[in-house]
């Protein structure tokens, strides 16, 4: 599943070293496979033998990929296995540390319904965790420190975000890896609005996706802050504003835009330029410095941690991290 193949692509990737039906038995529990099958397995799908060992701990519920995605099923399907197994790897290492976290939802039992309703929210989630009214320099630690797992995994642009629940109470939200810095703080609140808000039952998908954009713009600049640093009617913005604006809130220039809109700051017949503007350089690479850097750490420093006090091994500090032990001596050791 996590290579996203079927079990016909399976037994061809390993040359009929079996057959379907015995992938099928494998998969029900009914019959072992030998274990030279078990090594061929591994090394055809990139994984270590210990892999196929592994209790299954985790259960995953509450998914939400976006509705206007194009993953397709097979992929999803991938995806959910591919984050599962990190999740396992994550809560592993908590447990073996002796770390426990906790996290409680600071907007509990606040329907949302509009976007008044967001922006009230964004403004108490504000109140609540201490936020302040300026930039937030760190969103992935702010959500790592409040509780919630944040994994950010190697995938094509097909691919956004995610959010669940592991075992019914342990948040998570999965962010693309090489997306720009200004889009995957932006992913991540999207995804903390499934994680937090209630919406009113009679909200298609659709309305709900919005909403959640709406909520991580908001909290990247509440509407208040908006109005002290930018003003209440515009008629332009200069791409030199756009770009210390980017650089000071981690907000891409198109999020801005969407955001004056939201906000009613300018016309819709201004906001027409302004989009243009900022549409002609897709990747914002002539905007801003582009030198801000927001990343999920929580898992490497405590895999660093637990080898620095040899809590555990090399081998079993590579199985944690998904990677080969020459990898991991290169990212996590100060050894050459």
């Amino acid at each position: 599943m996590q290579a996203g193949l079927s079990q016909d692509k399976l037994v061809a990737l390993i040359d009929s070293a079996v057959t379907k039906t015995a992938i099928a038995r494998y998969e029900k529990g009914v019959m072992m496979p030998k274990f030279e099958i078990i090594e061929l397995l591994a090394e055809k799908l990139g994984l270590d033998v210990d892999y196929f060992f592994r209790p299954l701990t985790v259960s995953i519920s509450g998914v939400k990929f976006r509705t206007n995605n194009n993953l397709g099923v097979r992929r999803e399907e991938s995806l959910k296995q591919i984050i599962t197994a990190h999740i396992e790897r994550y809560l592993e290492l908590e447990q073996l540390l002796n770390i426990s976290t906790t996290f409680e939802n600071p907007l509990k039992g606040m329907i949302i319904r509009n976007r008044e309703d967001v922006e009230k929210a964004a403004n108490i989630l504000h109140e609540k965790w201490n936020l302040g009214h300026n930039h937030l320099p760190a969103v992935m630690k702010l959500l790592e420190n409040y509780g919630i797992k944040v994994i950010e995994i190697d995938s094509d642009e097909d691919f956004e975000g995610y959010s669940a629940h592991a075992n019914g109470s342990i948040p998570i939200i999965v962010v693309r890896k090489s997306a720009t810095t200004e889009r995957k703080r932006l992913t991540a609140l999207h995804e903390l609005a499934h994680i937090l808000l209630e919406f009113d039952p009679e909200l298609t998908d659709s309305q709900i996706e919005i909403l959640c954009f709406n909520f991580g713009g908001a909290v990247l600049i509440p509407d208040q802050t908006y109005f002290r640093d930018f003003g209440t009617y515009r008629t332009s913005f200069s791409k030199l504003e756009l770009g210390i604006m980017k650089d000071t809130y981690g907000m891409s220039a198109v999020a801005f835009a969407k955001r004056t809109s939201e906000l009613g700051v300018m016309s819709k017949n201004r906001l027409i330029p302004l989009f243009e503007m900022v549409r002609k350089d897709p990747m914002e690479m002539h905007i801003g410095n582009n030198t801000m850097i927001d990343n999920a750490t929580r898992f490497d420093k405590m895999l660093s941690r637990a080898i620095s006090e040899r809590n555990i091994s090399l081998t079993k500090a590579a199985e944690l991290a998904g990677i080969n032990i020459d990898e991991l001596i290169k990212n996590y050791t100060d050894n050459d």
